[in-house]
């Protein structure tokens, strides 16, 4: 197995893992201890929880972008770019495109298109928002790893073109 190939593998690993495990966490979790503070009047539990949730939410976003770096793919940056910018971009998308705008009695996308935003934004929107803010950790991580390699390509390019050495310049006297 190539190397580029591995690192673009576990990179691939770790963003699926921490989106997992920041769903399950922020939108399983959390959201049944809200409920059962909701209907035991003690938000203890709740409370204790969500400092996990944000250490959670910090560990995840060092992984993406390690695991971002570390890969030096063209292929990690844009996909990392495109879902995390998905991630990010899903609350406007849902409120733009699935409620009713200036009076009209139907949303601005077609109704199935509409409704699968509303189901993805509900199941991963959480007490937190961890998933969102891992989407903006992938999505910059992303933009950065793109620029990187588009960089490190360009000067390489130009490492094998000869420069032209300047004369000395004399100083007046």
């Amino acid at each position: 197995m190539s190397t580029s190939f591995r690192r673009w593998l576990v990179a691939a690993l770790v963003a699926l893992l921490a989106l997992l495990v920041a769903q399950w966490f922020d939108a399983r979790v959390l959201v049944d201890a809200n409920i059962r503070a909701g209907l035991t009047y003690d938000s203890g539990p709740l409370f204790d929880l969500i400092p996990v949730a944000h250490m959670l939410t910090a560990a995840g976003v060092v992984a993406l972008a390690l695991a971002a770096w570390w890969s030096r793919s063209l292929l990690v940056g844009v996909c990392y770019a495109l879902v995390g910018g998905y991630l990010v971009f899903l609350p406007p998308m849902v409120w733009t495109f699935d409620t009713v705008k200036n009076g009209m009695s139907a949303p601005l996308a077609p109704q199935p298109i509409a409704s699968t935003l509303g189901q993805w934004f509900f199941s991963v929107e959480g007490v937190t928002g961890s998933v969102f803010t891992l989407g903006a950790a992938m999505f910059l991580s992303g933009l950065v790893v793109i620029g990187s390699v588009l960089r490190a390509r360009r000067r390489s390019a130009n490492a094998g073109v000869p420069t032209v050495p300047r004369a000395p310049e004399s100083e007046p006297a």
